[in-house]
């Protein structure tokens, strides 16, 4: 294949494999290749071998962490050619200092970001055209099931959801509090609720209460999906109008889709 024409090549060097599946799927959907490594010894190695386009390196790796890794490239003269996007749970300027001292270009904290601006700022080192991506990025078409609401503020279970969701031809509308839930439900027909308790501001159970008081909304059937598993808590979902309550340390993402199928699909029984 001409070099013009052929993918590019990114390596994620990463420990956490809901992170690497999440990142990879993101760029394989806008037309990267992505090889992964787990550990920073893997990880050099399959810089060395690749050769890839640009990397997206972890600083926290088992075996060689992403330091480690950054000096022996920059020692092999592979740096700074090569592009490097750190990504790492610390924002300190210090660290941020000595990342960048290294020839990396460009840096980004967990708690902070998205995997859209991750593929933002790969395109932008990569110098592609935000149109081409935008058309690689176009999904076909498919018959919708159904519409659900979810309302979470950890952004990874968010996007590995709404994957799955739209693998079962659901079409999920995403809120991280309250008041972006209550905006879509005035302006979209919902016909599921996928809801965390700990949110921002408002809390899930009393959001709920909310719904189920509203005339316009309380027919929406509800799903609680929370870390909070002791039986009042339950019991207090239940209570305040939850359909289900998932335990999300207890429910596989399959599991709960199964779930939110169940509930579209009395509801499609009842017309």
């Amino acid at each position: 294949m001409d070099k013009e024409q052929r993918k590019k090549l990114i390596v994620l060097v990463e420990d956490e494999e809901i992170i690497v599946n999440l990142l990879t799927n993101k760029l394989k959907k806008v037309g990267y290749e992505v090889k992964a490594a787990y550990d920073g010894i893997n990880g050099l190695n399959l810089i060395r071998t690749a050769k890839p386009d640009l990397v997206l390196l972890d600083m926290l790796l088992p075996r060689l962490n992403g330091f480690e890794v950054l000096e022996k490239l920059n020692k092999e003269k592979i740096l700074p050619d090569l592009p490097v996007i750190v990504i790492s749970n610390s924002g300190q300027p210090i660290e941020i200092d000595r990342v960048l001292k290294l020839g990396i270009r460009d840096y980004l904290v967990k708690i902070n970001f998205e995997p859209n601006e991750i593929i933002a700022k790969v395109n932008r080192v990569l110098g592609r055209d935000e149109v081409e991506c935008g058309v690689r990025d176009k999904i076909e078409k498919e018959r919708i099931s159904g519409q659900a609401l979810l309302v979470e503020d950890d952004i990874f279970i968010s996007d590995l959801l709404e994957k799955k969701l739209s693998q079962s031809h659901i079409k999920t509308f995403r809120a991280m509090d309250a008041n972006s839930a209550r905006l879509i439900l005035t302006s979209e027909k919902i016909d599921v609720i996928l809801l965390d308790i700990v949110l921002p501001g408002v809390n899930g159970i009393e959001f709920l209460k909310e719904i189920k008081a509203n005339e316009k909304l309380k027919h929406i059937p509800v799903i609680i999906l929370s870390n909070l598993g002791q039986k009042k808590e339950i019991e207090k979902g239940l209570k305040a109008g939850a359909e289900q309550y998932m335990i999300k340390a207890h429910s596989t993402p399959n599991e709960i889709i199964s779930k939110v199928m169940e509930v579209i699909n009395k509801l499609d029984s009842r017309i």
